[in-house]
């Protein structure tokens, strides 16, 4: 990833390393750019030499620090960046290059490592890993290991020998519980706007009250942090109020991908089902991302006040609920612009549910087989798990694939079905032929395939949900 020069940047050159500190906007991104986000960035520069560690401890605590996040949570992620570059020390010549980058969100701090490296092991990062001392090798990962669990979230890729691991440290916030509820009552009539902070926080307390959490996503139980990311860029949202200050409802949304907009809401309150809130909320919704480049638009927290005419229907979910039977939750798209097709890659098991789906769906898109040719893989595979133990759902996203994933993806079932998570997902990116190899060992583990989200990554996203798994807590 190519560094371009600033105007506001600051270099000190010094035994091998370089300092640059930036204040601009600018973009987070994976593998594909997204939207400008109101982010801060520092930079460091060093060799993989032991020498450089407290250096490298300081400037992430003292960053995380100017980036919002407490002393615990600072220390966090200093801690777990002290354990990687040791590692990083340990497995690469001294002389080898370590880039550095911290990035603050308003609502979390992220540290960015970009390194050159032959056998740098991510395993450590599963879900499943456990300390070993068996072995050398799997003595020397239990640093990685500390890492990984000291973290939220972690990103991984890598393009021939460079490699770009992202470690994410979230601020903390109160629960809306904490704090006051408040009234509402119907608005005979109302304009739909861009909340200032303190509607938002309101807003945020009044869906939390209002709405059973399998509709209000994990990152919307926070009003304070909610607040923090539309400041940041990093979401958007409207409500509805009359003259007098009173909130009807609202809506939030953010990007998924470069090319995709997902919608929560639209939220109602003391209104009937069928009131002309919704539908206004939702047109001033896409009017307002119907000027971006997005090429779609989701939705998979419906509530009942969705105006579906608007959107076509994706499928469904199977979701649990603290009392009572499992929840059927609709999924739903809309094309922003016309669909001018993709290629994407699917294992030869899967291609029966994308045809028929896609010619349900009318999505132009040539399906690409992946083979297996006999050539060289990795002895071991990798997964994410984005829980979200409000409404007790957990979902699977492949890092890194390997001959042993049949066996990681059936431990990853067993243990989050010893948790008690209710609702078991599977996320697989179409656009990137080595995550359709993770298709047989899904399947085997009691996966079926229930949507497509167009544009979801690089390519269309299918998501997986575990059979048999939405069993009420």
């Amino acid at each position: 990833m190519e560094d371009k020069p600033h105007p506001n940047r600051i270099g000190l050159p010094l035994c091998g390393l370089d300092l640059t500190i930036r204040g601009r906007r600018t973009c987070i991104q994976e593998e594909t750019s997204l939207p400008a986000k109101n982010t801060n960035t520092v930079t460091l520069n060093v060799r993989a030499n032991p020498m450089f560690l407290h250096l490298v401890t300081t400037f992430v605590e003292k960053s995380a620090i100017a980036f919002g996040l407490d002393e615990p949570e600072a220390l966090s992620l200093t801690l777990a960046t002290e354990e990687i570059f040791a590692y990083l020390c340990q497995s690469s010549s001294p002389d080898r290059e370590v880039w550095l980058r911290c990035t603050g969100g308003g609502y979390y701090a992220e540290e960015e490592f970009q390194f050159e490296a032959k056998d740098f092991s991510m395993r450590a990062f599963n879900l499943t890993a456990s300390p070993s001392v068996d072995s050398d090798p799997e003595l020397k990962e239990t640093g990685l290991l500390i890492a990984s669990r000291m973290v939220d979230r972690f990103r991984f890729s890598q393009q021939d020998q460079e490699l770009r691991l992202v470690l994410m440290k979230e601020k903390s916030y109160p629960r809306f519980s904490e704090l006051p509820a408040a009234s509402t009552q119907p608005l005979k009539e109302f304009s739909v706007k861009a909340p200032d902070p303190e509607e938002l926080k309101l807003l945020v307390r009044l869906l939390n009250l209002s709405y059973p959490a399998h509709l209000v996503p994990m990152s919307f139980r926070f009003p304070g942090k909610v607040v923090d990311m539309v400041a940041s860029g990093d979401c958007f949202a409207i409500v509805a109020a009359d003259r007098s200050g009173h909130l009807g409802g609202g809506a939030l949304w953010r990007w998924d991908g470069p090319k995709l907009v997902e919608l929560y809401g639209p939220y109602v309150f003391s209104h009937e089902p069928d009131s002309i809130m919704a539908q206004a909320l939702v047109e001033h919704f896409l009017g307002s991302v119907a000027k971006s480049s997005a090429v779609g638009v989701i939705n998979r927290h419906s509530t009942p006040e969705l105006p579906s005419e608007y959107f076509e229907s994706l499928g469904s979910l199977t979701v649990p609920q603290e009392e009572g039977p499992p929840l059927t939750v609709p999924a739903y798209y809309r094309h922003l612009e016309e669909d001018l097709g993709i290629t994407i890659w699917a294992h030869h098991s899967l291609r029966e549910f994308l045809r028929k789906e896609y010619a349900r769906l009318v999505f132009a898109r040539e399906i690409r087989l992946i083979t297996d040719e006999g050539e060289s893989s990795s002895s071991y595979s990798v997964l994410s798990a984005e829980f979200d133990r409000g409404s007790s759902r957990v979902t699977l996203r492949p890092v890194w694939w390997g001959l042993d994933t049949e066996e990681n993806v059936a431990n990853h079932v067993r243990i989050l079905r010893d948790e008690g998570i209710g609702g078991i997902f599977f996320a697989m990116d179409l656009g990137k032929a080595w995550q359709s190899r993770f298709t047989p060992a899904v399947l085997n583990a009691g996966f079926e395939p229930r949507l497509v989200l167009p544009y979801a990554g690089k390519g269309d996203v299918v998501v997986f949900q575990l059979a048999g798994g939405e069993s009420s807590r």
